[in-house]
């Protein structure tokens, strides 16, 4: 994994998501994790509805499902995968067992019109190990996990009107923490689309 603890994305992170639908709402969950089968499952993914083709795609195909699908699951970078949620207004994508056994996962999601952005949410061994407040106002506790990757970033977004800067902050500490930052080729990446089964299904 390549060590960007002191590196800056070349591409404006947050513009980027913005520029593929993601401006009024996003949520990514990027996992230690291979098998995206296995995700899937863990997810509860319905595998008859499954659907190979880069995120990209599945944003743009979306208005023309009688159902739109649920969740996107990729690659990320070597170790890493992402799952992105293709309805953000349904709510947060987790489950310990994603991140169980010494994985790491990274949460990053907004919502504008409703909630702004949301808190940054780091997991370790099946619990939440730290997170990030949405107004942060650059403190960090003794031992912070988050320490090693914030810098070269502003530390004070108390008083941050539109977000914007502090959600590009957001991800690019996810990137340095996952050892990729978003880029263009991110986009067209071939993963997988699913609908989820029901609670209490299978």
């Amino acid at each position: 994994m390549h060590d960007l603890r002191n590196e800056l994305p070349a591409d404006d992170q947050y513009g980027l998501l913005a520029a593929h639908g993601f401006a009024g709402a996003f949520g990514g969950l990027w996992m230690e994790r291979d098998d995206r089968d296995e995700i899937a499952h863990i997810l509860r993914a319905d595998p008859l509805t499954r659907h190979d083709a880069a995120l990209a795609e599945c944003v743009r195909r979306q208005s023309g499902l009688s159902r739109p699908l649920a969740i996107w699951i990729g690659p990320h970078a070597p170790g890493w995968s992402v799952v992105v949620n293709l309805l953000p207004v349904g709510g947060a994508l987790t489950d310990k067992a994603l991140w169980s056994e010494g994985r790491r996962a990274v949460e990053v999601s907004w919502l504008t019109d409703i909630d702004g952005l949301y808190d940054l949410d780091y997991y370790h061994d099946g619990r939440l190990a730290e997170e990030l407040p949405a107004f942060w106002d650059g403190n960090l506790p003794p031992d912070s996990v988050f320490a090693p990757h914030t810098t070269g970033l502003v530390r004070d977004y108390g008083d941050d009107a539109d977000e914007k800067d502090l959600t590009a902050a957001f991800l690019t500490i996810t990137g340095r923490i996952t050892g990729r930052f978003i880029d263009t080729p991110w986009f067209s990446t071939p993963g997988s689309a699913y609908d989820l089964l029901p609670r209490g299904h299978g």
